[in-house]
């Protein structure tokens, strides 16, 4: 692994939007207290300056999501991204993204011990600032100003596949 590669984290539960402190937020749901607990540790480092949020349109009505810090920028000896595909498109999304497209909004990490039940959602990372946050098309991947965003994408194509062949 270079010092520019990311190490992407995609198996969370989904994600939950919420309004606060008059911007949207995006929470990554995980079921894993020790794994929400370390990517928060890690997410909460993020200089609000190098922060990226990338939020992918399928063609198929799904869409998937980016976040990371850019690697070039990071004085971490880790450089973790959050990546997520195949959630739908549905009312909750198209409520959020004329928000998303108007201000960016703020990242953060939760734990949720039962996901059905919204009392057992607990928030473990502060509030993080995201600087540039994008919607572009599952096409635009192809412009090398997407990279990052594009090989996230590759692997879980690549992790999909091999778990259908298993």
């Amino acid at each position: 692994m270079t010092s520019f590669d990311i190490d992407w984290c995609g198996d969370f539960y989904g994600i939950y939007w919420a309004y606060e402190k008059d911007r949207l937020v995006v929470s990554t749901v995980f079921e894993n207290k020790d794994q929400a607990l370390r990517l928060a540790k890690e997410v909460e480092t993020w200089s609000d300056k190098f922060t990226r949020m990338t939020i992918i349109e399928k063609n198929n009505d799904e869409y998937a999501i980016c976040c990371y810090q850019d690697p070039q920028i990071s004085k971490s000896q880790i450089n973790l991204g959050l990546y997520r595909s195949g959630m739908r498109q549905a009312s909750g999304y198209e409520q959020v993204k004329p928000m998303i497209e108007e201000k960016s909004p703020l990242l953060q990490i939760a734990f949720a011990s039962d996901v059905r039940v919204l009392s057992t959602y607990e928030q473990i990372s502060r509030l993080v600032p995201i600087r540039k946050c994008r919607i572009i098309q599952e096409t635009d991947l192809k412009k090398q100003e997407y990279f990052f965003e594009k090989t996230a994408h590759e692997k879980n194509l690549m992790e999909n596949k091999s778990n259908t062949n298993d």
